[in-house]
């Protein structure tokens, strides 16, 4: 990882610190709508059955997600950069039958040995790394042969400031193919995020590149997106979902 790589996750890292305490009231008070009542499922769809599996949950935040996996009966490290995020996930009890445990730890440096995992689980996190390359090469390290990433972040193709709140902006080819910044803060349900996060954009291209170089083959692509009786049923839905927002790649360790 390069000098200037390195300053941006640590400047990342920071405003996660920030962040901590307002993300954990935004999940578990349920706030992300976008979370509960969609992506959420798309992820846990995409998984499918986790019960024996052991599992990273990298990039955990609060850790809620593996707890759930835990609760299937999954064995689950949640790793996070942010140490508030980690502490807040150490704070509730182990749901079980599985087992669940939580290190602060960079995604781009993974405390496990290789061919660890089953399952590599990294639920909105890609866009807020600058480099995704360094971490996933670190999937294509841990994860046994056969093994599978469920990646699931904001749609490249698609994505610009204020998306949620009804911007229709297109994104020109000239901005498109390379790295491309959303600097905002977080605006969910009426809260403010104390601090801005900066959210990196990456064309299609990269990923499939960068999943090749790292020993993985795409499985599967999804986009995430409310069904027709949301849209139809719920302005929320049609007010917050102007374009497609989310990208879920599932890909498999050669």
């Amino acid at each position: 990882m390069n000098g200037e790589t390195r300053a941006f996750a640590e400047l990342t890292r920071e405003r996660w610190e920030a962040n901590a305490e307002y993300w954990v009231r935004v999940i578990r008070d349920g706030h992300d709508r976008y979370r509960t009542e969609l992506t959420d499922r798309a992820v846990l769809d995409a998984i499918g059955p986790a019960k024996g599996l052991r599992v990273l949950d990298a990039g955990c935040g609060e850790g809620y997600l593996a707890r759930e996996l835990a609760a299937q009966g999954a064995d689950v490290l949640g790793v996070d950069a942010s140490q508030g995020l980690v502490d807040a996930a150490r704070s509730l009890p182990a749901p079980g039958p599985g087992a669940v445990s939580f290190e602060r730890a960079s995604v781009d440096d993974v405390p496990a040995a290789d061919a660890e995992f089953d399952l590599v689980v990294c639920n909105h996190v890609f866009s807020h790394l600058a480099d995704p390359s360094y971490a996933i090469g670190e999937f294509g390290r841990v994860l046994k042969s056969g093994g599978r990433l469920v990646a699931l972040t904001l749609h490249p193709c698609f994505y610009v400031e204020d998306a949620e709140r009804g911007a229709r902006q297109s994104v020109p080819a000239s901005s498109y193919f390379g790295p491309r910044t959303v600097d905002q803060y977080f605006q969910v349900d009426g809260m403010t995020s104390p601090s801005m996060i900066t959210s990196w954009m990456r064309p299609l291209e990269f990923y499939s590149g960068t999943l090749r170089d790292a020993g993985f083959v795409i499985a599967d692509l999804r986009e995430p997106h409310p069904t027709p009786e949301q849209m139809e049923r719920d302005p929320w839905w049609r007010e917050g979902f102007p374009s497609p927002l989310f990208l879920l790649l599932v890909a498999e360790r050669r």
